[in-house]
């Protein structure tokens, strides 16, 4: 049995079952992944068993979820309970949050907070004190900024592989700046992410210079060529915004040369896309934005949002938000704490969460109430995937 292994299958029993594994329990472990199962197989396993599902029986009252029936429920406690207490199902990390791009969808222009690269021990402390309360996938999109500008990045992934508890790394990019890298170095980076999505601004120099106001159409497929023909078209995802509404058959053809480009088959090469977008909770949705994109409806949201379950985040500075989708300046009612002084374990327990949790007994939060991104938690109910796969669920 190899450390590493070893470290996965303890990781399980300490996370679901708060035991270290016992001898037997080690060896059928590592001969189940030895023979084709995998992480999730070993998971399932082990919630179905009657010791877990002995401790799940126990009272949880005190949980922040145990409220909402459609979530608490046995087959799902695992995931978003460590020893008795609540965590995401994921965590999201924004190790830069400077852009190559200032998209007219996005409200990097607008943050307010300090542009910086998160510092490497303050990444490596996340990392530990996400361990502490269960682990599970990590993302590396930014809340606003681009991966693939972070000097530190290979570093970050090494320190992600070496960590048992991470159980799958993905994160968004517009992979225009993959020419900082030569390909040997730009397929070390890759080959640490089970999966990687590459955002699509337009299907020509035009649209792409409207969405992004950044003269670098040839520069960003350049970069999608080398990503796809390095890291394989089954780990790659590509998503498109569009602003103008384009025929099937215009983006196939589209999809078609790039795949002929990066050497791969063209029906391996699928675009998924869409021409409207959210508010973030800050654009004024009465100004139009150009050809055929628009935004999304404004609404009035008061039924308990799910977005906060499927990912925390921590922004460059150690800041955590509640929810991983639009607290873009890092200054709303949704920051829970800094992991520079207070550790995840705390701000999962604390109060503060307690109450973000129940907009019932303690009202929508300000930044909530027009937030276009909003998913009633009670839809969670029809998408078994995003328990077990979060952040590829919702395409991050």
């Amino acid at each position: 049995m190899t450390t590493l292994e070893r470290q996965v299958v303890n990781y399980l029993y300490e996370s679901l079952l708060d035991r270290s594994v016992d001898e037997a329990g080690a060896e059928n472990s590592v001969a189940y992944l030895k023979a084709g199962g995998t992480v999730d197989d070993l998971h399932s396993a082990i919630v179905n068993s009657a010791e877990f599902k002995a401790r799940s029986n126990q009272p949880k009252s005190d949980h922040p979820l145990s409220h909402i029936p459609t979530v608490w429920k046995e087959d799902k406690l695992s995931y978003f309970t460590h020893r008795g207490s609540y965590r995401p199902l994921s965590l999201v990390i924004e190790t830069v949050n400077i852009c190559n791009n200032d998209c007219i969808i996005c409200p990097y222009s607008a943050q307010t907070r300090r542009k910086q690269y998160m510092p490497l021990d303050l990444f490596s402390q996340a990392i530990r004190q996400y361990s502490e309360i269960g682990g599970g996938p990590v993302g590396l999109t930014p809340m606003v900024g681009e991966v693939l500008l972070d000097k530190m990045l290979l570093d970050r992934l090494r320190i992600l592989d070496d960590s048992p508890a991470v159980t799958v790394v993905s994160a968004i990019s517009n992979g225009s700046m993959a020419y900082l890298y030569t390909d040997q170095q730009l397929a070390e980076i890759l080959s640490y992410f089970d999966r990687l999505t590459i955002s699509i601004y337009g299907l020509d120099r035009e649209e792409f210079s409207l969405m992004t106001r950044n003269d670098a159409y040839d520069s960003f497929r350049r970069g999608l060529v080398r990503i796809l023909a390095i890291m394989g078209p089954d780990k790659v995802r590509l998503g498109a915004r569009y602003l103008r509404k384009r025929p099937v058959s215009e983006i196939s053809s589209w999809a078609g040369r790039l795949a002929r480009d990066a050497g791969i088959e063209p029906e391996k090469v699928q675009v998924h896309g869409t021409s409207s977008y959210a508010n973030w909770g800050f654009f004024d949705t009465s100004k139009p934005l150009p050809f055929d994109a628009e935004w999304l409806p404004v609404r009035t949201n008061s039924v308990q949002c799910a977005l906060p379950l499927i990912s925390a985040q921590i922004l460059s500075d150690g800041t955590t938000s509640f929810c991983g989708c639009a607290n873009f300046d890092g200054k709303s009612e949704l920051n829970i704490g800094n992991i520079a002084t207070t550790s995840l374990r705390e701000m999962m327990a604390s109060d503060r969460v307690r109450q973000l949790w129940n907009w019932t007994k303690f009202g929508v939060p300000e930044f909530c109430r027009t937030c276009s991104f909003h998913l009633p938690i009670d839809q969670l109910d029809g998408l078994s995937s995003a328990y077990s796969d979060p952040l590829g669920t919702f395409g991050g």
